[in-house]
């Protein structure tokens, strides 16, 4: 596994965007390329060591209306099939957004000839698609409201180049931290302020809306993000980040300068998601000083976590068990199939399929099938004796479709269990799934573990407390670890060893804890926080977890192998 040391690409690249397309990594940047092209483009296959490409666009014509020297935040969406370039373009007081095209996503990229957007100022566009509906989110100004600024907005996209033309506010500037200067000159001499970069995730119903705050020049500037619970609802999102009480997820500090508008993008093992962000160098000049930078994302119960900004080596991320089709796709003609022993009976497959027609048939203590694609498929089983996939062209009867093509296929031995149903812990009596949570159940407290065993691996589990009581966690076989309250704080008691956890630790609110197991050691953290090694069992082991009756709720756990 590669260790990776921010930042991954220590040349100017701001405004990162990085696309995954069939295993591999495609980013875009703000600005001209050093071929005279609008927007870098960069390649990898691990999101650490990255492969310079052609610029992506022809800057427009010297007499077009939008031409001018600011071209701002692309971003790429596959949409109909093609790939479609998002960015901004002007003269940095007066700015539209702008789509391009291209089959390709190194491009080239050619200009739609269409604008999107019809007010004077707006930037930074990101795509989010859920149930085959489109929003393009932005940034505009807002010179009528409570704190004068720019801030973000969605839109439906009625098709890759059409915006419905009612756009809602979703992040208003709020907070001093969003401020960007005291008294703007080019915008009249007012107190001015910042929220822009937008960038869209959904998890367990909830929808966050990530974003840059402030003036990179001034130690509150960060990244943090808005909520809601429906895409439909007109009204602003809820802010997590007030600068004083809540700070943001990423910001200024130590080392670390400007960390700022980022995107978000899935690791090679398909579960874990990566923060791609810039961030200020003093290697570099004043101007041109923005590198890029990523660490790991993730969630504790509703409240996003970004475990960054690092500045020291990390781990890296975490290849998928098996890959296949990177350097060419697999071609099936009727009856014509490929299989893949999966490694373990819990696994999650990322393929993307071409054309109609494919059958995945899934070998284990029954056998079944299903039909997938066209498309990014994602598949995921757990624990159902699942020990092979096969991958069948089943086209016979389709009219005008003599193949199918598979690309980019990834297979990650591992689970996740965010508990929206009861899913296979063993010695789980009486305890229940409610309201996307696990509760213990039981007079007595109890542990429950959940296979395969694996060796090594990395494991996520989220909890918090429910009044007076503890959790716990560890291995089976290996050592358990128990939250307990000491006069001097929380700590991880494995009843021979203690784990202290620093002062700001809140067991009445979701916290995470990372283990990586590698050998006879295991690593503990306490969200990007390592707590501590101890030594355990050598060889497979399955993750357990366990609490008292009403004592404490587990809000999602996760094993992936390494």
């Amino acid at each position: 596994m590669n260790a990776y040391h921010n930042p991954v690409y220590p040349h100017s690249f701001p405004d990162p965007f990085v696309l995954k397309h069939k295993g591999e990594y495609w980013g875009y940047c703000t600005g001209f390329w050093r071929d005279g092209r609008a927007f870098g483009i960069v390649r990898s296959r691990d999101l650490v060591h990255w492969e310079e490409m052609p610029g992506a666009l022809a800057p427009l014509p010297g007499d077009h209306p939008a031409q001018g020297p600011c071209y701002w935040a692309p971003e790429v969406a596959l949409l109909d099939g093609r790939f479609h370039l998002y960015y901004s373009v002007g003269n940095e007081e007066r700015m539209e957004i702008r789509v391009a095209v291209s089959d390709h996503p190194g491009g080239p990229f050619v200009d739609s000839g269409r604008r999107l957007t019809s007010e004077p100022f707006a930037i930074d566009a990101h795509v989010f698609e859920e149930d085959g509906k489109r929003w393009l989110f932005y940034a505009t100004d807002f010179l009528d409201a409570s704190h004068i600024g720019t801030g973000t907005v969605r839109d439906r996209l009625l098709d890759p180049f059409t915006l419905e033309g009612d756009p809602k506010p979703v992040a208003l500037p709020r907070y001093d931290w969003h401020v960007y200067h005291p008294n703007r000159p080019e915008k009249g001499f007012v107190r001015w302020h910042t929220v822009e970069g937008p960038f869209v995730l959904q998890r367990k119903g909830v929808y966050y809306e990530m974003f840059s705050g402030g003036n990179w020049q001034n130690p509150t500037y960060g990244v943090s993000y808005a909520t809601t619970r429906s895409l439909a609802d007109p009204g602003e999102w809820t802010q997590a980040a007030d600068g004083e009480r809540v700070l943001p997820i990423l910001k200024t500090g130590g080392e670390v300068v400007g960390p700022g508008h980022n995107s978000v993008v899935r690791g090679p093992d398909n579960r874990q998601l990566y923060c791609v962000y810039h961030r200020w160098s003093p290697d570099l000049s004043a101007r041109d000083a923005r590198v890029m930078a990523i660490d790991p994302l993730d969630w504790a119960g509703e409240r996003m976590i970004v475990l960054g900004p690092t500045t020291a080596p990390q781990p890296g991320p975490i290849p998928p068990t098996l890959s296949d089709l990177l350097d060419a796709p697999v071609v099936l003609r009727p009856g014509e199939a490929i299989r893949y022993e999966t490694g373990a009976p819990s696994f999650l497959v990322e393929v993307t399929v071409e054309g109609e027609g494919l059958k995945a048939v899934l070998h284990g203590n029954e056998e079944r099938s299903l039909r997938v694609g066209p498309g990014l498929c994602r598949l995921e089983e757990d624990g159902n004796g699942v020990t092979a996939i096969s991958f069948v062209a089943d086209i016979a009867d389709i009219a005008d479709i003599d193949t199918v093509q598979l690309s980019g296929l990834a297979i990650t031995v591992g689970w996740e269990d965010l508990f929206l149903e009861y899913r296979g812990w063993d010695g789980a009596d009486g305890w229940r799934v409610e309201s996307g949570r696990l509760w213990p159940g039981g007079a007595d407290p109890s542990w429950i573990a959940k296979g395969p065993a694996l060796e090594p691996w990395l494991a996520v589990v989220n909890a918090r407390l429910e009044g007076e009581g503890w959790y716990g966690f560890g291995l089976d076989p290996g050592p358990r670890f128990v939250l307990s309250r000491r006069r001097e704080g929380w700590i991880l008691d494995t009843g021979e060893q203690n784990l202290p956890i620093p002062a700001s630790f809140d067991p009445a609110i979701d916290q995470q804890f990372r283990l990586r197991k590698t050998g006879d050691r295991l690593e503990v953290a306490w969200e990007g926080t390592v707590l501590g090694t101890v030594p355990v069992p050598p060889g497979p082991a399955r993750l357990r977890i366990g609490a008292a009756a009403g004592s404490a709720s587990f809000e999602a756990a996760r094993l992936t192998a390494l």
